[in-house]
């Protein structure tokens, strides 16, 4: 072949990639045209309010999504409406609907995104609002976490099995590791003994089942005695008195002497 064909043979090649590269800039572009940006993502019918009725309508599905009945659902509603001053916000979202969410991710440690999606909600609303009935519940402890003050607990004069044996008994104390999300700069700390992150919370409760004292925030890799060692210095530990003693469930009796007032 002569040297004016080659020269032919390479033009229309280095034409076509001109003509290829030209017809795949223009569908990238038309591409780019017909996505449209910032589409908004939560436009369900369902919104969180609505979602809240449904569910508080049925007893069954309302302890099955918070974990308790109606009715109790409602009282907490109240109760953070007349003591923690918390009101529906401003674009409509209601106090049940702040509680739904907040119990969602306590009761079945739902991810943020996942509440964000049934309520309709971005994820910071959903964290300001976890945020703001988390502090709420907190404040209401002095009133609803305390010991009764009875010289023998009901539940222990009533049962044969427990009285006369455990009438000095006020209570009893364990502890339990809460799966912990914290920066991997102090995640060694946190790693307890079966290699997950978790802190210790140690919580003392009454015959009847009611909390009267919890601690929180210590590492998982902490030792229970030594949880309870610190908190027992502490002024709002719910020290024995009179006699009295506290059952510690799986502690190790470091100073079983101490339990005894």
């Amino acid at each position: 072949m002569s040297r004016h064909g080659n020269s032919r043979r390479n033009d229309n090649q280095s034409r076509d990639a001109q003509l290829m590269g030209i017809y795949l800039a223009l569908e990238i572009a038309a591409a780019e045209e017909s996505v449209p940006r910032n589409i908004p993502c939560r436009t369900s019918r369902l919104q969180g309010r609505y979602y809240i009725e449904e569910v508080l309508g049925n007893d069954t599905r309302c302890y099955e999504n918070f974990r308790m009945n109606p009715h109790v659902f409602h009282n907490l509603c109240d109760t953070l409406r007349a003591n923690c001053g918390i009101r529906n916000s401003r674009n409509g979202m209601t106090v049940e609907e702040m509680v739904g969410m907040f119990l969602m991710v306590v009761a079945h440690s739902t991810r943020l995104v996942v509440v964000a999606e049934r309520f309709q909600h971005s994820t910071e609303t959903v964290s300001r609002v976890i945020k703001v009935i988390a502090h709420g519940i907190h404040s209401l402890s002095p009133t609803y976490i305390r010991r009764r003050n009875v010289d023998v607990q009901p539940e222990i004069q009533s049962c044969r099995k427990w009285y006369p044996f455990f009438q000095n008994c006020i209570g009893a104390i364990d502890g339990t590791h809460v799966s912990a999300c914290v920066p991997s700069s102090v995640r060694g700390a946190y790693r307890d003994r079966n290699n997950e992150i978790t802190q210790n919370v140690l919580a003392a409760c009454s015959h009847d089942m009611m909390f009267t004292y919890v601690v929180t925030g210590w590492e998982g890799s902490a030792h229970d005695s030594r949880i309870l060692s610190d908190a027992a210095t502490l002024e709002l530990f719910p020290a024995p008195y009179g006699g009295k003693f506290v059952m510690l469930i799986s502690y190790v009796p470091f100073s079983i002497a101490y339990i005894f007032s």
